[in-house]
């Protein structure tokens, strides 16, 4: 009975992986890599790459799509093509890379979270700290700390031959009682899970609070928001991501805390293989999520993509500095020294074309200066 029960739990995982990680999480990944291919080239050029923003969320897109490579190697091709022999073959070399790109990731989230924290809630006192040569110094150091940290889970899984039968197992660094209590346990428990969350927790309330704030000012002194309809959407944007993080990411948080508690005993139980295979899915949407939300909230970033998608013209009033559109008066308003010269505002309005009659001039002329700066200025 027991063995019956197992081929029929065995099946029923291995026809629901096939969907989970199989079909879907594939068709997600190719999309999503697509995507993030387009939003780096977009961010890149010269029109977006001016942005503090866009620094951080073009390395995010770089880590996303090491993330999606890795889940379609590891996931999507063994569960679609049952290619077990190609699984063997890289499962040791790209699993130790795919953590990493997955660590630079939520840490990366979590900086593009503190950006936005720092230019809405302390806009003066985060001046300083907010320059595209910081930006590019927070990704290195980001980097390079995710780097050091998961160099211990190059060693953690070696492949083992039994019975002329190639199989993955924990090593004996890997097995080691100090790398589980410390990698698995206490460690990832703090830096991966604890930090990083509280902060974007804390930045996202924060966010949210001081932008109801300045919303609600605004309604009381009835100032028109129009102006700040392009910042707006960046926040939205970046919330969005920030989300649509936490939405995909902590259920999977969850589930390596109870792993890293309970030992690999847990993948015994067929929901939490589910489980786990529903995590994976979430993961991928999340690192294919970033083109889409640009697309919606951004207009800069669709004008520039139509640009390089369609070979359709920028406005010609595009600014490749800043992406406002520039308003051209054909009248030039007199400066202090035609005002205060009646014979240079002559030629100043004569050089402008402007339709002033005989009698407007000598009114003018007559005009004292004091009251011709009250009227100009």
């Amino acid at each position: 009975m027991n063995s019956s029960s197992d081929t029929v739990s065995d099946l029923r995982l291995v026809a629901f992986k096939r969907i989970m990680e199989g079909y879907l999480l594939c068709i997600v990944c190719i999309c999503g890599l697509l995507g993030n291919a387009l939003t780096c080239v977009i961010l890149s050029s010269r029109f977006m790459r001016t942005s503090i923003t866009n620094i951080y969320i073009f390395a995010l897109s770089c880590a996303s799509s090491c993330v999606l490579i890795g889940f379609l190697l590891t996931h999507g091709i063994r569960s679609t093509f049952q290619a077990e022999n190609f699984y063997l073959y890289i499962f040791t070399k790209v699993f130790p890379i795919h953590v990493t790109c997955l660590l630079i990731q939520i840490y990366l989230t979590a900086t593009v979270a503190v950006d936005r924290f720092i230019l809405i809630c302390l806009p003066f006192r985060g001046r300083k700290w907010r320059s595209p040569k910081r930006a590019v110094f927070v990704v290195i150091c980001v980097t390079l700390f995710c780097i050091l940290y998961c160099v211990p889970f190059w060693f953690e899984y070696e492949l083992s031959i039994t019975n002329n039968e190639t199989t993955i197992s924990v090593s004996n660094f890997g097995s080691n009682k100090l790398f589980r209590l410390l990698m698995r346990k206490y460690l990832y428990f703090i830096f991966v899970f604890l930090i990083p969350l509280t902060i974007i927790l804390i930045c996202k309330i924060s966010i949210i609070y001081k932008l109801y704030a300045i919303r609600k000012r605004k309604r009381l002194l009835g100032t028109s928001m129009k102006r700040n309809r392009s910042s707006n959407a960046i926040n939205f944007l970046l919330l969005s991501i920030v989300f649509i993080f936490l939405l995909t990411q902590l259920p999977y948080f969850v589930f390596n805390v109870l792993y890293s508690w309970l030992g690999p005993s847990i993948m015994a139980n067929l929901l939490a293989r589910q489980y786990l295979s529903i995590n994976n899915l979430l993961s991928v949407v999340n690192a294919s999520s970033t083109f889409i939300l640009y697309a919606f909230f951004d207009r800069k970033f669709r004008q520039v993509g139509q640009y390089f998608l369609f070979c359709r013209p920028l406005p010609a009033n595009f600014d490749a500095h800043t992406g406002t559109r520039k308003i051209k008066s054909s009248v030039m308003l007199p400066n202090s020294r035609s005002i205060n010269s009646p014979h240079r505002f002559r030629e100043h309005v004569k050089r402008n074309n402007l339709d002033l009659t005989k009698e407007k001039l000598i009114s003018i002329n007559h005009t004292p200066p004091i009251v011709q700066e009250e009227k100009y200025n």
